[in-house]
């Protein structure tokens, strides 16, 4: 049976961090985020903010926000000037399976939400997070960056995210045992299952060459962080952490990898394993290091072999994450950055779980059940042999062929799909529609194009990329067969 929906905006402690940390001017644009999957009949919410132009929440509007092409009709949302524009439309449901795109409109303009898949049976929900988010505790660039009250308030009221974690600079004296108390605290008293997840973790800093910047996530925080800045390698980071903490309760991602003087090279030597290293965060807003050559790399980029394809055709056994790594404290959002090398569109992750808490976002991200995206929430499902994004399949007969699905959704128009096969394009499928089908088989047999790894095992990955006309990106993690 539905429900009414019902109008709600966030409690006044968190509607007081809002207005002082970011008081917007008038209101520029308008966003809005659906649940991407539901069951039918199954209450979800619907989140509203109106932006200033720089991306903070506006204070000076005084009207409404029409939701229009509802199940139960147009529904508002009403803000009073000195509020900061942000609230949600809860208990709205849908009657009947197919997929679902609502409008949020105003007086100065009106957007698109993301996509919602509307199914008869559920078992697994898309739950959206930022992974790398910089705070005052940081130290570095404190001008701009904001405190941790407001990373976690701005994730879950102002960009509407499920689930969020500030990993704060540690290494080169930026942290002491008094930060990390303050940040393990304010992540437990903000952790809100199962309406809002917060994960614990904090980026450490290694050389260039031993692995350049790299985040930990931890299902649970260590008395006091590990760090291995002076001559330290992501291996011996690795260690440290095993030595302290179960294997299935650490992993380690590095970031921005081809950034110039401070890259992530990852030779054999310092490859902490896909146990201890089973994603890589593919983009943020310094750029994306998928290959090089690609439309949105970082401004000055390393020459060597630091881009994500260089990994994956090595044999790394890596998902895809994407994150902000803001500077200003803006999760999943804009804001106004620090420096000019911080200027692309904010990245974020969607996991695949069957319920929203810390511990099974942690666990489903260390199981690479997830994928990343730039700039929109892309609904995107993908399978390789039957199987998603992050599973490592056996080869059992390489002459048999591989199925390929591939379902995609955004808010605004897809330009085009492409199923890449050990980094090449193996089918590319121009679309301009919000969503697509695709399915094809990879009939070659699969001998002559596996590749070696370092341990001498041969294999083959296969992962999709979708680019929208907006520049916007989605990219599954992908799916490896091995011997």
């Amino acid at each position: 049976m539905s429900t009414s929906p019902v109008v709600r905006y966030p409690p006044e402690f968190f509607r007081r961090v809002l207005r002082q940390e970011a008081p917007g001017g008038p209101p520029q644009s308008v966003t809005l985020v659906q649940p991407s999957v539901l069951a039918v009949d199954e209450p979800g919410a619907l989140k509203v903010a109106l932006l200033d132009a720089d991306g903070y929440p506006s204070l000076e509007y005084q009207g409404e926000v029409t939701l229009e092409g509802l199940p139960g009709g147009t529904c508002a949302l009403a803000f009073r000037r000195g509020e900061s524009a942000v609230g949600r439309l809860d208990n709205i449901s849908l009657p009947q399976p197919g997929l679902y795109r609502f409008t949020a409109r105003f007086e100065g303009g009106y957007a698109k939400g993301n996509p919602t898949r509307c199914l008869t049976h559920v078992e697994q929900h898309l739950y959206w997070g930022d992974p790398h988010v910089h705070t005052v505790l940081s130290d570095c660039w404190p001008q701009s960056c904001r405190s941790l009250d407001f990373c976690y308030v701005a994730a879950r009221y102002l960009a509407g995210l499920d689930w969020v974690c500030a990993t704060d600079h540690v290494s080169n004296g930026r942290c002491e045992f008094a930060r990390w108390k303050e940040q393990r605290a304010a992540c437990n008293v903000h952790d809100d299952p199962p309406a809002f997840a917060t994960l614990h973790g904090y980026e450490a800093s290694l050389q260039g060459g031993a692995g350049g910047d790299a985040n930990v996530y931890l299902a649970r925080p260590l008395p006091m962080f590990l760090d291995d800045y002076e001559g330290g390698t992501l291996k011996s980071l690795g260690e440290k952490l095993a030595a302290e903490l179960p294997e299935k309760e650490f992993f380690l991602v590095p970031h921005h990898t081809t950034r110039a003087g401070k890259h992530g090279e990852i030779s054999d030597a310092i490859y902490p394993g896909p146990n201890r290293m089973p994603l890589v965060e593919i983009h943020s807003k310094w750029g994306t290091s998928e290959y090089r050559g690609n439309p949105n790399a970082l401004r000055e980029v390393h020459p060597g072999p630091s881009y994500v394809a260089d990994f994956l055709r090595r044999g790394m056994v890596f998902g895809f994450m994407g994150g902000t790594d803001t500077h200003a404290t803006m999760p999943a959002g804009r804001g106004v950055e620090h420096a000019e090398h911080l200027d692309g569109l904010p990245g974020m992750t969607a996991v695949r779980s069957a319920t929203l808490s810390r511990e099974t976002i942690f666990q489903a991200l260390r199981r690479r059940q997830c994928y990343a995206t730039s700039g929109d929430r892309i609904y995107l499902e993908a399978t390789v042999a039957g199987s998603p994004g992050g599973e490592v399949l056996p080869i059992q007969d390489p002459g048999r062929p591989r199925g390929i699905a591939v379902f995609a959704a955004a808010p605004g128009d897809i330009e085009r799909i492409e199923v890449l096969r050990n980094g090449d394009v193996l089918h590319a499928r121009e679309i301009r529609d919000w969503h697509a089908t695709l399915e094809l088989t990879d009939e070659e047999p699969l001998g002559p194009c596996l590749l070696e790894s370092a341990a001498g095992k041969q294999f083959a990955y296969y992962y999709v990329r979708v680019t929208c006309t907006s520049g916007a990106q989605a990219w599954s993690s992908p799916v490896w067969l091995q011997e």
